[in-house]
């Protein structure tokens, strides 16, 4: 009887520890749970059992833990959960494409440091050089960065 839940807890375990590698990434009570269950079977095998059954359950999770862990890894499975695709685009649209150094435009918001500008017939965030600028107002483009553009009054 004993040796029937000993035998289910080692496997359980085991069944867990695979659970928490391949569908449950990270920390996970999945895995925390799966190593109690290791322990619990391993420690009862010994104290119960005696100690030539807690050297087979010790050794024989063991064996089973890597034998998986090395099946996961030569085989094809985590190529098949991966994702394998390359992103080629850019989740920001390129500014500089849209505007240059020495455009010019008009406020539509109030710009205090940022806000929202006519430039050309592109509505786009800018920001100032400092200070606060006015709605309506002609405004230059004096640097355009990556992810910004710097504005000055006219």
């Amino acid at each position: 009887m004993i040796t029937g839940v000993v035998i289910a807890l080692l496997l359980l375990g085991i069944l867990l520890l695979l659970l928490e590698i391949i569908f449950v990434p990270g920390t996970t009570i999945v895995g925390v749970g799966g190593i109690i269950l290791l322990a619990i079977g391993i420690y009862l095998a010994y104290d119960i059992l005696g100690s030539t059954a807690g050297h087979l359950a010790l050794a024989s999770s063991v064996f089973a833990v890597f034998l998986s862990l090395i099946v996961l890894l030569k085989g094809k499975t985590w190529q098949r959960m991966a994702l394998d695709t390359t992103v080629e685009g850019k989740g920001v649209e390129q500014l500089e494409k849209l505007v240059a150094v020495g455009d010019r435009g008009k406020t539509i918001s109030r710009l205090n440091p940022v806000g929202k500008a006519l430039l050309g017939k592109k509505i786009l965030e800018v920001s100032t050089t400092g200070g606060f600028v006015g709605e309506n107002e002609t405004i230059e483009v004096v640097k355009v960065e990556q992810n910004s553009i710097k504005v000055k009054t006219v």
